[in-house]
């Protein structure tokens, strides 16, 4: 990004802001958690992960193959997708790349 702050999902979108970061998710079965009292923000029922080979870049993701991930994740665990409230995406931050996960 020229101006160093990253638009993902954005009409600004002009580029990626390289940077380290942490994060932490605390997992816990279900059972366990509600037995325990814990507030259960999200649950996790399936996830995939996929590789498409050489590409353009981490701003340019292939649509084939993100659609084509999607599909066998919520094929694989009898996901209906007009019951998901949330879904993590890579979000390039760029005019390239964001219409392509968003459109997969």
């Amino acid at each position: 990004s020229s101006d160093g702050k990253c638009y993902a999902f954005d009409k600004r979108a002009n580029g990626m802001v390289p940077a380290e970061a942490v994060a932490v998710i605390v997992l816990k079965k279900l059972s366990k958690a509600e037995s325990d009292g814990n507030p259960v923000y999200a649950t996790v029922v399936g996830s995939g992960i996929n590789y498409d080979g050489k590409t353009n870049g981490i701003t340019a993701p292939s649509g084939r193959s993100q659609s084509r991930l999607i599909k066998e994740v919520y094929d694989r665990f009898l996901i209906k997708p007009e019951d998901m409230e949330y879904i993590v995406t890579h979000g390039t931050g760029t005019k390239l790349g964001d219409p392509v996960e968003i459109n997969a």
